[in-house]
């Protein structure tokens, strides 16, 4: 459990990190749309109905459960990028850092991270040399777990981010995604704090330290709410290169 005055001071902390790591790809975004603006015809073959790009990107992962110390994770990922209709498109990344608590879901913890993310993408004004781009996706542990929603493997995020083509077929890729843990992740910290809450309570009676409850109101509980597990100041911030065929 954890005091009103140390969750407002811990989440005052935590949204001055997301507030830095969104001015950090704004920047990016500026210096990359001089280059991209810079004289020269740029598509990285976004005029066709269909293309296909290949790439890489380093990041970083920023995320915490209520009453934790927000961990900061290197994120290394390969890409695969379809682009249809001019509008659209769908990622399919693989993180490339060997961390078995990305295929291994550990169900005393929350799930943030994931092995694999499939992201659709939906691109408001396509043109030549900047695009701006809106994603949301799954998060997974492991190939079958992109086919459900609830397995302890899921994580969900949702965002967006920038592409600016240098060429013909380059195009520099910069996202800021905020990273939601799964279904089962979450009911089974939920699960957790109820029998800690329960249990301590029952130690409390046995111990004559405190009256029996009478009603769920009589019971102490932790000051959690939904913010605390769907909050941008849990992100994940990447910026990539790709190589459009």
């Amino acid at each position: 459990m954890r005091s009103r005055c140390w969750s407002s001071s811990a989440d005052h902390g935590e949204r001055i990190m997301g507030y830095r790591g969104i001015t950090r790809i704004a920047s990016v975004a500026l210096c990359a749309a001089v280059i991209g603006l810079a004289p020269g015809s740029s598509r990285a073959d976004n005029d066709s109905i269909l293309t296909i790009g290949v790439g890489a990107g380093v990041g970083y992962r920023h995320a915490s459960g209520p009453g934790e110390i927000a961990a900061m994770e290197f994120v290394n990922q390969a890409n695969v990028r379809l682009k249809m209709l001019w509008v659209l498109g769908v990622d399919f990344s693989v993180d490339l850092t060997k961390d078995t608590k990305l295929t291994e879901a550990d169900a005393s913890t929350l799930h943030y991270g994931a092995k694999m993310r499939a992201t659709a993408l939906f691109y408001p004004i396509p043109t030549s040399v900047f695009e701006l781009y809106l994603g949301a996706g799954l998060g997974a542990g492991k190939t079958e777990e992109l086919f459900s929603l609830t397995s302890p493997g899921n994580s969900y995020h949702i965002g967006g981010g920038f592409e600016v083509h240098l060429n013909d077929h380059f195009t520099i890729d910069a996202s800021f995604y905020m990273v939601v843990p799964g279904y089962a992740s979450l009911r089974n910290h939920v699960e957790q704090l109820a029998y800690q809450i329960a249990d301590q309570t029952a130690q409390d009676v046995a111990n004559g330290t405190t009256p029996a409850p009478t009603s769920v109101s009589d019971i102490p509980l932790p000051d959690i709410t939904v913010g605390d597990y769907i909050t941008p100041t849990n992100y994940e911030l990447m910026i990539r290169i790709f190589l459009f065929l």
